[in-house]
């Protein structure tokens, strides 16, 4: 979160330094000194701005990444940015969507309706930290996977004539390709032999790109939403 961030929706609220500094229980002169970037914004207030400005998700402080999301809080997740899958799932904290992919992606058994809206998350928050989220991704040899999901939802931006996310989106799929890996994955590793099997024929052409056991694609994508 920036200070940016911050003076950006202060003022769609029609609220002086003042009025924030109120609600959040600090001085003026600080509220002034955190939206010029003079100060970090500290992740003990970056949840109450987020809430008190209606902050989007992505301005969110990261979590830790060691720990991979079950499936639950993942769909809980999904629900709180809006993905109409779990349109019925508010319930839990917000979390950064770039922290909930790399959680996400973690996990030994990923469910396919969490794959299927992962794509969604990143047309609807193009702009997340990459740093973060390349930097997690690498450190923990989940490339494919995430290199998978960018191009479907490459292919989900284009499909719905948004040209700028989908430029994007290419951007970041060109810099994963650059670190693929050359070892064959997969969102569930409770795979039987006979299902590897079949899915090596089976596969998408996305997930044949990315050296990824899924048949998931994103024609699939464009008929859900």
């Amino acid at each position: 979160m920036s200070g940016t961030d911050v003076v950006r929706a202060r003022k769609a609220r029609g609220w002086k330094q003042v009025n924030l500094a109120k609600r959040l229980g600090v001085s003026q002169a600080y509220v002034s000194l955190l939206e010029r970037n003079h100060r970090d914004v500290p992740d003990r207030l970056a949840r109450r701005l987020s809430k008190l400005l209606g902050l989007s998700p992505d301005t969110l402080p990261m979590g830790s990444s060691e720990t991979p999301l079950v499936s639950s809080r993942a769909a809980s997740a999904l629900g709180r940015f809006g993905y109409p899958g779990f349109a019925y799932l508010r319930h839990g904290a917000m979390l950064n969507p770039a922290e909930m992919l790399v959680r996400t992606l973690q996990a030994k058994d990923v469910d396919a309706r969490l794959v299927e809206g992962l794509p969604w998350v990143l047309v609807k928050y193009p702009d997340l930290d990459w740093d973060w989220l390349l930097r997690e991704t690498k450190a923990n040899d989940l490339q494919n996977r995430l290199g998978f999901v960018v191009t479907l939802a490459k292919e989900l931006a284009e499909s719905r004539g948004d040209r700028q996310t989908a430029h994007k989106l290419a951007h970041w799929e060109q810099t994963l390709e650059n670190s693929r890996l050359q070892r064959e994955d997969t969102f569930r590793e409770s795979l039987t032999d006979a299902e590897r099997r079949w899915l090596r024929v089976n596969r998408s052409k996305e997930a044949e790109k990315w050296n990824v056991l899924s048949n998931l694609d994103s024609g699939v994508l464009q008929d859900a939403f």
